[in-house]
């Protein structure tokens, strides 16, 4: 009774969750712009339009759930509204984001290949190294809100055919700017100098890499 109860239980939570976080205008932008970028930088994309289109959906799920747990303890100090700060038992939403990341790697596999789909797994790695480090520290508050507008670009690169090629590049740093602009207009101008940093380091990243 009690293991149904606590099912019952998270099924509510994970609902009040799902349209507060997800099932929003705002995220199905997000999402029709990354599909958009990825589907430029992908070579007949038409064939696999269905397949990219679930795998982006289940990409920016898995990651903003990520980014909501990492951020969980931000969020009962300054967003105590919002559903997930309110959860006593969070131990299911941790197994969904690691259920979902794997449904994404595998779809990787399938999509894009084997070394696409190691790729995923060390972009992963990279994005928990950096919450590690960035986590309970408000002078980088601004890194941080940028490592998760970040995810978005480098997705993009992730399945483009050709991820080194200006024209890819641009197009992921196309996917970059809008949410980083809606950022501003919420969070305020601290986040323009990391982001600028961001773009130079990119600019210097894809010169080495070409030269």
């Amino acid at each position: 009774m009690a293991t149904t109860d606590g099912w019952t239980m998270f099924a509510t939570d994970a609902r009040c969750y799902l349209e507060e976080r997800v099932l929003n205008l705002r995220v199905v932008l997000v999402w029709l712009l990354v599909l958009v970028g990825v589907l430029v930088t992908t070579a007949d994309p038409l064939s696999q339009l269905l397949g990219l289109a679930i795998i982006t959906v289940l990409f920016i799920l898995a990651f903003r759930l990520w980014d909501d747990l990492a951020d969980l303890e931000h969020d009962r100090k300054h967003r105590p509204e919002r559903c997930l700060t309110r959860v006593q038992n969070l131990w299911p939403f941790h197994a969904l984001l690691w259920l979902t990341a794997a449904v994404v790697f595998n779809l990787l596999l399938l999509l894009a290949g084997e070394k696409r789909a190691l790729c995923f797994l060390a972009m992963v790695a990279i994005f928990a190294v950096s919450y590690r480090l960035t986590e309970g520290r408000p002078a980088l508050r601004p890194l941080r809100v940028l490592l998760v507008l970040a995810k978005y670009p480098t997705f993009v690169l992730l399945l483009a055919d050709e991820p080194l090629d200006g024209s890819s590049v641009l197009v992921a740093l196309g996917v970059f700017i809008p949410p980083l602009v809606d950022e501003v207009r919420s969070a305020g101008p601290d986040i323009l100098l990391p982001a600028a940093t961001f773009f130079v380091l990119v600019a210097i990243g894809w010169l080495s890499l070409k030269i």
